[in-house]
């Protein structure tokens, strides 16, 4: 879903790690596609993958299994998968000005998910990573989940808050995302970076199948980011497959 100023391309890895990152990324420019969206904007949500809830949630080591592999993503030199870290050694940050906001990024982190496991996805010809967060969940979780971040997004206009890089703002800006799985969400995530560095955009695609999402997020600076469309779209085939056969 970045440590210290979010400049050194080793540092902005650890988004994926802890929710708190996001927390510091700045500004927050939003898409989505489903059944509603905020600022006017609608959309139908996608059928060509059924909707199944009811299957129990696939364990981290299957979750790392259906991880996309090295040679499936030329533009990367490597894919390491990781697992989220700890709570207990996660440093927490005083919640955002905006309540919608904090529950958009509380989402991003899977804060409710069973099982999660992260994907860095390390660009060849380029410093800033991209990454992947794979998360299940028990129930009909996923889709409360996906939920609360749309209705979120709705809301989430501006906030400050306070991340590793100090106090920062952020806006919130909907647009549309990709006809992906059951349900999908798009947004680029954007802030000024300190001292002149200029503008920081991370693109995020969160995409529900069943009973697991998949939060897919490409970082740059000074340019649009764009996470690959081709790679969002392999990985939720793998997990549609693996959920309903």
């Amino acid at each position: 879903m970045d440590q210290g100023a979010f400049m050194a391309a080793a540092a902005l890895t650890k988004r994926w790690i802890s929710v708190n990152t996001a927390i510091a990324a700045g500004v927050l420019v939003v898409s989505g596609c489903s059944a509603v969206e905020g600022n006017g904007t609608s959309a139908s949500p996608t059928t060509a993958i059924p909707s199944r809830t009811s299957s129990p949630p696939l364990t981290a080591e299957q979750l790392k299994a259906l991880a996309l592999k090295a040679n499936e993503v030329p533009r990367a030199h490597s894919v390491p998968i990781q697992d989220p870290v700890p709570k207990s050694e996660q440093r927490t940050f005083p919640p955002v000005s905006d309540a919608s906001c904090q529950t958009a990024l509380d989402v991003l982190g899977g804060k409710t998910a069973s099982a999660a496991v992260i994907q860095i996805f390390n660009w060849k010809r380029d410093i800033w990573p991209g990454g992947s967060t794979l998360a299940s969940y028990e129930g009909g979780k996923a889709q409360r989940a996906f939920r609360q971040l749309q209705d979120s997004l709705e809301t989430c206009r501006s906030f400050t808050g306070v991340g590793w890089t100090g106090k920062f703002h952020a806006r919130i800006v909907v647009d549309k995302a990709p006809d992906v799985g059951d349900e999908a969400l798009s947004f680029h995530q954007l802030s000024q970076l300190p001292d002149g560095g200029g503008l920081r955009d991370a693109h995020h695609v969160y995409v529900r199948v069943g009973n697991t999402t998949a939060d897919f997020e490409k970082l740059n600076v000074g340019d649009k980011a764009q996470f690959p469309l081709a790679l969002v779209e392999k990985q939720v085939d793998r997990l549609s497959s693996a959920l309903h056969g």
